[in-house]
């Protein structure tokens, strides 16, 4: 199996970290390689999954990222055509609630949250896994991951006994404890294909480890670009304003060192991107004019379609630089010659200040530096405001140890999501079992269990008081110590199984039954309000000056929302910024221009996606929590869902039905007279082909169209 897949990556000569944990995969053990950025994991893991698949077994990969997880079904989709070709790969990255297309993949791709969502479900073949590779497990340590990641793994060895694990991870202070956990093989190593030379810069001085200085023609990070070319740099800072403004200022300094080639494909994909939105925006205007100058900006305001193509074309070489915030040191694959972290802090909402960036990630920004095949040596370059923050960056950068991996399973937020879960799933029904399952996470191989029975208590506590479950055996509120067997028996109920079934945060589902219930007619603004008020969805802010605007908007819609007003006045905060996230889904679903809601609720596209793409979600989950609770409310949140779905108003509904029709090409034929799909009977294709947006290939499709079953694209 190796020298096959030696062969399909060009690969002569295994690196020493890959050949100690191969070894270790050949014998079938569990293996944690801890290892810098682009020192050959992916290949560990790879061989990992088709030894299982070729012994009859499946493989699953998990990733952090959606854009991760297609990256390595293209991979292996090219691997398996090679070495197996009857080994089918696929991917799963949403849709929680079902568990279809995926019985006949023997190579599954998943995010973690969907692998926990399929271990909620139960599919028959699940314990036909037989190897499971965890990739960026140090992200153990995240507070929004980690948690799933840490249970997902913690269920899939006690549903698999000889489970193989590969977890792959970056090099941690504590890699030996996670392996213990794990049950595996540690391989740890510094080693890097790439040599990386590291420096810090003040001012125009540029200070290298290896006692060489620099003094270069221009500060910041302008400086460190223009010494680069022709080859490319990445910088990271750290807001997303920071990465459009730094991406303007380098636009002029990388535009004269195009050549006419690379200048020519950057002003096609920049036409690509303003030719293939369906409404450009000055979003899109504002990329696409830096593309053109061989610079872009990536941070999580990008469609996906914004992301792909900047990608592509950082990875074709043709942009000279990109600036990212610190999102993209986790994601993707994309190496430069030169990696600069300009902003060394960052604003931490818990602490209300900025906060220095954590030494495990300035050490994944670092280690994006060196193209193997590419580049004899990286840079990895630290900006500096003056020698004094030099000298501490230094220390604790180049000198500091990464920060251990802790489990964040404690937070009450985590503890109430996977408590229902476990206990919906049967895979705890009483106090011991739940103590045993915590015993065996990380959570509690870290010694964290007894320090938190308190906050365990009141998470079971609120479950059952909210009628998500029930408890057995013990008074309610009753302390259990951790010296006494107290026999609890636990069940979910059937609102709190379907709960946890959706994959909604139980406090999701209280808020969905309060609105529910709550009397008030259901309505799309009360229904988004709704949404908007779980903690499923990051919600706008709303910035001072703009309080009155929504207290006022909140008062004349008093009917409308099916959430009372808090009395609490930081509470009351909150209920703004989630009334100002419903109307930014409401008027999505008005069908207003994009432009106009990027001005009015200072967002970006990818922001709106991304809130578009939850509150599907969300309305989907409601309507299946009403068939429980109020099955009457049923049809308006699947309407409501479709709306969202497509942003369109009610009456463009029935357009949907037709290929490739959606918002504006709906809006577009709706205004001149086909407003419903027996319209195009007696059309004719020139017709159609007048309408705006309505080309030749669609006006052909829809001409004389009768039933929507008969003609696809």
């Amino acid at each position: 199996m190796l020298p096959g897949i030696l062969e399909h990556f060009g690969i002569a000569e295994l690196y020493p970290p890959q050949e100690e944990a191969i070894t270790s995969v050949e014998r079938d053990e569990s293996v944690l390689l801890a290892v810098p950025t682009a020192a050959g994991k992916t290949l560990v893991a790879y061989l990992a999954l088709l030894r299982a698949v070729a012994a009859g077994r499946r493989g699953m990969y998990l990733v952090p990222l959606r854009a991760l997880a297609w990256e390595k079904v293209e991979e292996l989709h090219a691997l398996t055509a090679a070495m197996l070709p009857q080994a089918r790969v696929g991917v799963s990255v949403g849709d929680y609630d079902r568990t279809r297309g995926l019985s006949n993949c023997d190579i599954i791709v998943a995010t973690s949250e969907r692998a926990d969502s399929l271990l909620r479900h139960s599919p028959d073949w699940l314990p036909q896994v037989g190897c499971l590779v965890a990739d960026e497990v140090h992200l153990l340590n995240d507070s929004g991951r980690g948690p799933t990641l840490e249970v997902t793994l913690t269920r899939f060895r006690e549903l698999v006994p000889k489970l193989q694990i590969v977890a792959l991870s970056a090099t941690v202070s504590n890699a030996a404890e996670i392996a213990d956990w794990l049950g595996a093989t540690l391989v740890s190593s510094d080693f890097r294909p790439v040599p990386l030379a590291r420096g810090i810069y003040t001012d125009t001085l540029l200070e290298w480890e290896a006692a060489a200085k620099q003094v270069l023609p221009r500060a910041g990070a302008e400086g460190l670009v223009q010494q680069r070319l022709p080859d490319q740099s990445l910088v990271f800072v750290a807001t997303r304003r920071g990465a459009e403004a730094q991406a303007k200022r380098l636009a002029p300094i990388i535009d004269s060192a195009l050549s006419s080639a690379e200048r020519e494909a950057l002003a096609e994909a920049a036409d690509m991107l303003e030719a293939g939105a369906d409404e450009a925006t000055s979003f899109d205007h504002g990329l696409a004019q830096l593309l053109r100058r061989g610079v872009a900006f990536h941070h999580a305001g990008l469609t996906n379609r914004h992301r792909k193509l900047v990608e592509t074309q950082f990875r074709e070489r043709r942009l000279k630089a990109l600036v990212a915030t610190p999102t993209l040191a986790a994601g993707v694959n994309l190496p430069a010659r030169r990696v600069i972290v300009r902003d060394l802090k960052r604003w931490e909402s818990s602490f209300q200040s900025n906060q220095p960036l954590p030494i495990l990630e300035v050490h994944q920004m670092l280690g994006r530096a060196g193209r193997p095949g590419y580049d004899a040596e990286g840079e990895g370059v630290l900006m500096a405001k003056d020698i004094a923050q030099a000298e501490e960056a230094e220390a604790v950068y180049f000198r500091g140890e990464p920060e251990p991996v802790v489990s964040r399973l404690g937070a009450e937020p985590a503890l109430r999501t996977h408590l229902l879960a476990l206990i919906a799933a049967g895979a705890v029904s009483d106090r011991e079992a739940l103590h045993g399952f915590l015993d065996r996470t990380l959570f509690g191989a870290q010694g964290e269990l007894w320090r938190t029975q308190h906050r365990l208590n009141r998470v079971i506590d609120f479950l059952r008081e909210e009628g998500l479950i029930t408890v057995s055996g013990a008074e309610p509120g009753e302390f259990a110590p951790a010296n006494e067997s107290q026999h609890e028996e636990f069940t979910a109920t059937d609102f709190g199984r379907r709960v946890a079934q959706l994959y909604v945060d139980p406090l999701t589902g209280v808020t969905m039954r309060r609105a529910l219930e709550s009397g008030v007619p259901p309505n799309p603004l009360g229904l988004l309000h709704m949404v908007a008020r779980t903690p499923d969805i990051h919600s706008l802010y709303v910035r001072k000056k703009e309080m009155e605007k929504y207290l006022v908007r909140m008062m004349n819609a008093e009917d409308e929302l099916m959430l009372p007003t808090p009395d609490d006045q930081v509470e009351m905060e909150f209920y703004l910024w989630d009334l100002k996230t419903a109307l930014l889904l409401q008027d999505w679903t008005e069908e207003m221009p994009e432009e106009q809601m990027l001005k009015r609720y200072s967002t970006t596209p990818g922001d709106i996606r991304a809130k578009v793409d939850v509150a599907e979600w969300l309305l989907y989950a409601a309507g299946e929590l009403a068939r429980l609770l109020a099955p009457k409310v049923v049809a308006e949140l699947e309407q409501l869902r479709i709306r969202i779905t497509h942003g369109v108003r009610r009456e463009l509904l029935p357009l949907l039905a037709l290929p490739g029709v959606g918002r504006i090409r709906g809006r577009a034929l709706f205004n001149h007279g086909f407003a419903a799909p027996n319209a195009f009977a007696n059309a004719t294709e020139t017709e159609l082909a007048r309408v705006p947006g309505i080309g030749t290939l669609l006006a052909q499709q829809l001409a004389g169209r009768r039933e929507p079953e008969q003609t696809t694209l």
